[in-house]
């Protein structure tokens, strides 16, 4: 039986959290001895996987990974920042290995056949600089768009090239991060998605809007990539125009963008034509009832969100970002220019044309997406 372990930084709520928690309960696990190094115990999900799946949580010198520098400053504890400054003298001057090396053996009992750096980032030098026999790396990001290890690009080229495999959640993530930083191989898996799991979710609860109103939905991380902001900014002007009388845009999420968001709905009047509805475990009753979801990040690797619309038989209204026509034909939904000119055309479009949404639901009839082929694909990798 092969060990394997799978190495993110915290366990927050989001797309690579979800992700790794349908791989792991999709997996045969009869196969493998999993378990999933948590190098900083800071979040809730992950906490209902297979018994026989091991959570290990690492020591207290990984508490700063995936804390940014500005974000341990505006803190204000003494402690926090030393720790962040101490972290990044490592990986400036390259001791951050022998470090790892240390961490590892405080927190991890056995070697592993399979490890994989399963978030872009820190867990890569936490995998590269151990003693697994195979090494592999996850992507997860849009380098052209963000590059995470920016700052230290000089040692993750090194670190990089130590990986026996790199994956890619998509064709466009991988393009986008070849054009900065080599591999020895590379494969694309695309992101797996529980659709049992999300029509399940989706009838737990019983949800009616009023049908004589377009029910708009959006469901993410409230931050500056998502472009909540510019969508305030769309729905006030065609409020302005008198085109958002019989709209109803709700938001579901959290995160640092909250009280902004929040500010901007209420200066533009908009509180009974965009409700905040803030975080919500189980988002997919109300994505169900809805009549077009939207997708406005500036940026996004994959769009596991538009995955889970179609699932749930919901249009969906999407800008151009990487990858986008590689999970979603356009006959399920409008995809926009990705700027607030093409934002505002496609829903001032989809609020005068409501029919467009009605053929694309007609389509969607007939929408499934087939996991077999990426768990085969998986297990083949973890069986190398």
């Amino acid at each position: 039986m092969k060990k394997v372990l799978f190495v993110v930084d915290e366990r927050m709520m989001g797309g690579v959290s979800i992700l790794l928690h349908d791989i792991l309960n999709s997996l045969n696990i009869k196969k493998y001895e999993i378990d999933v190094m948590v190098l900083h115990n800071r979040g809730d999900y992950l906490d209902n996987l297979d018994p026989q799946v091991s959570i290990i949580y690492g020591t207290p010198f990984f508490e700063v990974i995936d804390y940014t520098l500005k974000e341990v400053l505006k803190s204000k504890k003494i402690k926090l920042i030393l720790k962040k400054i101490y972290l990044i003298f490592l990986m400036k001057t390259g001791l951050i290995k022998k470090k790892i090396v240390k961490e590892r053996q405080k927190c991890l009992t056995k070697k592993y056949d399979v490890e994989i750096a399963f978030k872009d980032g820190f867990t890569a030098l936490f995998t590269v600089y151990g003693d697994s026999i195979k090494k592999y790396h996850w992507l997860h990001t849009d380098y052209g768009n963000y590059d995470c290890v920016a700052n230290y690009s000089k040692l993750f080229k090194e670190v990089f090239l130590k990986f026996d495999k790199i994956i890619g959640i998509s064709n466009g993530v991988l393009n986008e991060f070849l054009k900065k930083y080599k591999a020895k191989d590379t494969l694309v898996i695309y992101n797996l998605i529980d659709e049992e799991k999300i029509i399940n979710n989706s009838l737990k609860e019983k949800v009616k809007y009023d049908k004589n109103k377009l029910n708009l939905i959006s469901v993410g991380r409230i931050h500056p990539m998502k472009g909540y902001d510019r969508l305030i900014e769309v729905l006030h002007k065609i409020d302005e125009e008198g085109n958002l009388d019989n709209v109803v845009v709700r938001l579901i999420g959290s995160g640092g963008d909250d009280l902004k968001i929040k500010n901007m709905i209420k200066e533009y009047n908009l509180e009974n034509k965009v409700l905040f509805m803030g975080p919500k475990k189980n988002p997919f009753p109300y994505v169900k009832a809805s009549d077009c979801f939207l997708m406005t990040s500036r940026y996004e690797p994959f769009g596991l969100v538009i995955l889970e619309a179609l699932i749930l038989k919901v249009p969906v209204l999407a800008m151009e970002v990487l990858s986008i026509h590689e999970i979603m034909d356009e006959k399920y939904g409008i995809i926009v220019e990705n700027s607030s000119e093409g934002l505002y055309n496609g829903i001032l479009d989809i609020v005068k044309n409501p029919d467009k949404l009605k053929k694309c639901r007609d389509n969607l009839k007939d929408f499934s997406y087939n996991i077999d082929d990426i768990v085969k694909k998986i297990e083949k990798l973890l069986d190398e």
